[in-house]
């Protein structure tokens, strides 16, 4: 079984502050390049009542997504972006990806870790619109075939919110 080393600790937490700086600046092509080529990255909706009655999250086969998104069609939403033409971002937003409580855990996978962290989103649009986004996420982080660090194989994404009051979810988290 695998241990986490205080460096492993510090190695991931840095690659998830580098990660959120990257979104920060609006580098989402080299933000890509962190995702491995079957990434699954989703954001399920929730569901109050079920965890009301059953104390849990639904299983995520029938649970509505916000995201639910492969390496493919993050690029697609990349190159939309670029384009200058996506009216959701007209003008770009301002964003501060935090990211905190980061717990990691051995995955069923050798070399591969299950990280859990904590994450706050602050978003400012126009001149008056702002969003805050505050969840936890859980990502499967793989190293990389060249050798280079990590790849994100998987990200969940849950919100505390059961509503959403933003406009758009035209943001990466």
């Amino acid at each position: 079984m695998s241990t986490v080393t205080p460096e492993l600790q510090l190695d991931v937490e840095r690659f998830l502050y580098e990660e959120a700086a990257l979104l920060d600046r609006r580098e989402y092509r080299q933000w890509l390049n962190l995702f491995a080529p079957d990434l699954q990255y989703r954001m399920p909706a929730r569901t109050d009542y079920h965890e009301l009655v059953s104390g849990a999250e639904p299983p995520a086969s029938f649970v509505a997504a916000y995201f639910d998104e492969t390496l493919e069609s993050l690029g697609q939403r990349i190159k939309r972006l670029e384009t200058g033409k996506a009216w959701a971002e007209m003008p770009p937003s301002r964003t501060r990806h935090s990211v905190s409580n980061v717990y990691l855990r051995p995955a069923a996978v050798e070399g591969e870790w299950d990280v859990e962290c904590c994450f706050m989103l602050y978003r400012s649009r126009a001149e008056r619109h702002v969003d805050i986004f505050v969840g936890g996420r859980v990502d499967r982080l793989r190293p990389a075939s060249d050798g280079t660090r990590w790849k994100i194989a998987r990200r969940v994404i849950v919100l505390d919110q059961s509503t959403l009051l933003a406009n758009n979810l035209s943001i990466f988290f």
